[in-house]
């Protein structure tokens, strides 16, 4: 596998399934009524575009591959590339990009989120997309494939991908559920970042104890995977790679959102993998990055110094 140094080295983010993603701020939500707003923020939604939004912020390069349509699609695009900073690589669909509205009251501090589906894909479209990603891997050195995907027509994307960036030699890391995690797995992915309810579901077994967890990793390195991250939420992650295996658990902090923690904890991963870091290394960045990640409401902005004050407060713990 490739993986680079330099200051030319890349993150190639892939987004199936990005979004619009508004929030709405008021006071308390009143069901049947008109409600009027005093704030409201917007920004390129999808678990990608979160990863790649970390990554600038952490002051690496990346590139943000999204399949988009429509008048929101375009909205997307420019989001990413004028609000975010990032290149934007879009494959471009007929059918329109969903927006996720959520309504945040604030008095409560509670959420309701309003999911639109994702975008239809024709099968001429799929074949452009494959088309699109195999001209932007080169010069990727590590590729997150990230969330699931906006048509379950195909479901097949993250497997067909992945062949297609370890032939070009990048690393790749798979983050995801459901059939296309499951599929993706085929064609054995470097790095997954799955969490408890995923892996149960995959697995179809429940992992009540962290026996169970442990066996669970086994069975992904056990069908090729070189390094696995468990997600365990609050409680960090289960990391392990080869005979090196280690929880990690996130400092204390005050959280605001938490959403989005996870891909910014995937972000981390991907540094470390284009740094060549030490494994414990890479995961004491991604652990302080999510933790960071939570302190905003917005996802991926957060300083680069808070990530550094709360990576000398991250625990290791030897398994």
């Amino acid at each position: 596998m490739r993986a680079g140094g330099s200051d030319t080295a890349m993150i190639l983010t892939v987004t199936p399934n990005p979004c619009v993603d508004k929030t709405v701020f008021i006071d308390t939500l009143t069901v049947g009524t008109f409600m009027r707003s005093g704030k409201c923020t917007c920004i390129p939604g999808g678990k990608g575009t979160n990863v790649s939004r970390a990554v600038k912020a952490l002051g690496r390069r990346t590139r943000a591959l999204v399949i988009v349509g429509g008048h929101p699609g375009r909205h997307v695009v420019d989001m990413i590339e004028h609000q975010d900073g990032v290149e934007c690589l879009p494959a471009w669909v007929a059918s329109q990009t969903r927006t996720i509205t959520t309504v945040l009251e604030t008095s409560v501090h509670r959420q309701t989120a309003f999911f639109e589906p994702g975008s239809r894909v024709t099968e001429a479209e799929y074949a452009g997309i494959v088309d699109r990603f195999r001209d932007a891997v080169h010069g990727a050195s590590v590729v997150t494939f990230n969330g699931t995907v906006c048509d379950k027509s195909i479901k097949t994307l993250y497997r067909d991908l992945i062949r297609i960036a370890k032939a070009a030699g990048a690393i790749t890391i798979l983050d995801s559920h459901g059939s296309e995690f499951a599929l993706g797995l085929e064609s054995v992915p470097c790095m997954v970042k799955p969490n408890v309810a995923e892996t149960e579901e995959l697995f179809g077994c429940p992992l009540n104890t962290d026996d169970a967890k442990w066996e669970a990793v086994a069975e992904f390195h056990a069908r090729g995977v070189e390094l696995v991250a468990l997600s365990l939420g609050e409680r960090g992650a289960f990391v392990s790679r080869g005979a090196e295996r280690f929880h990690v658990v996130p400092p204390r902090i005050t959280e605001v959102n938490p959403v989005g923690s996870g891909d910014v904890f995937v972000a981390g991963f991907a540094i470390g993998l284009l740094e060549h870091m030490p494994l414990r290394d890479m995961a004491v960045l991604a652990c302080a990055a999510g933790a960071a990640n939570a302190m905003t409401w917005d996802i991926g902005h957060f300083r680069k110094d808070e990530v550094d004050s709360l990576m000398h407060k991250v625990e290791v713990r030897p398994v």
